[in-house]
């Protein structure tokens, strides 16, 4: 019963193309409906695939063989969940990881998600030909995440993550024995590794809360009109060994043309 808007109507349309799920010509058709003030609203819709599959190899000098295996399904068992994996390797870089989010938690509109990975990164250089090892990082966290809408154009986002780091740098190139007592009295030296490379050598472990505030009003997934702006922060020492407060901000508008 209520008023005809077209405005209303173009708006459905922008929305659900924005998921993703269907063909790129979806469109809402009208027609007369039983009586002079009556229209009818019908939309056909194709859906088209949502799993990716990627597959990489290659080789070079100074990884040698490196391969990068990810599997993505956007629209897992017809839900609109999103499932995600993958692994990156090679001879000096090793990384897996595990994603999954739910934009219906418990049936309601409250987004869920989260992540697990680990990452193993190691760097070297060459001396007299011989390849030495100089640095390596061990990553190991996860997170979770929550998402509510404020409004039609507005969504509000938390967010937690646990990540322990263990940092180490090769002791014959930068570390120093100033008591001359062998390995056990050997130091990180300053002048070779830098200050801010030795305070950070050892196991850390970070705490982190943040939050998002999003805001877009565009007309799809490869918008024409509207604008996009993106409000963050994240907050490192609720516990932990790290402590650091990161604030982003980021705004796009698009227009057409033509």
């Amino acid at each position: 019963g209520d008023a005809f808007n077209a405005i209303k109507v173009k708006r459905s349309q922008d929305r659900i193309q924005s998921l993703g799920y269907f063909q790129e010509n979806f469109e809402i058709k009208q027609a007369e409906g039983s009586g002079p003030d009556r229209i009818v609203l019908s939309a056909d819709v194709e859906e088209k695939p949502t799993g990716q599959l990627s597959l990489s190899g290659g080789y070079s000098s100074y990884e040698q063989f490196i391969l990068s295996l990810s599997v993505q399904q956007n629209n897992f068992r017809g839900m609109g969940q999103s499932l995600g994996a993958g692994i990156d390797w090679s001879r000096y870089s090793r990384s897996v990881q595990l994603s999954f989010s739910d934009p219906y938690f418990l049936d309601k509109q409250i987004l869920f998600g989260g992540q697990i990975y680990r990452r193993d990164y190691n760097s070297f250089n060459f001396i007299n030909g011989e390849r030495n090892g100089t640095y390596g990082q061990v990553s190991t966290g996860g997170g979770v995440r929550l998402g509510f809408p404020v409004n039609e154009y507005a969504n509000l986002g938390l967010r937690y993550s646990l990540v322990t780091d263990n940092i180490s740098l090769d002791e014959g190139i930068y570390f120093t024995d100033p008591d001359g007592e062998g390995p056990l009295g050997a130091e990180c030296d300053p002048l070779k590794a830098g200050s801010y490379l030795c305070n950070e050598l050892g196991d850390r472990l970070t705490s982190l809360v943040g939050y998002s505030l999003v805001y877009d009003d565009t007309n799809g997934i490869r918008p024409t009109r509207g604008q996009r702006g993106a409000l963050s922060q994240d907050f490192a020492g609720l516990g932990g060994d790290v402590r650091y407060l990161r604030s982003r901000a980021n705004a796009a508008k698009f227009m057409g043309f033509g």
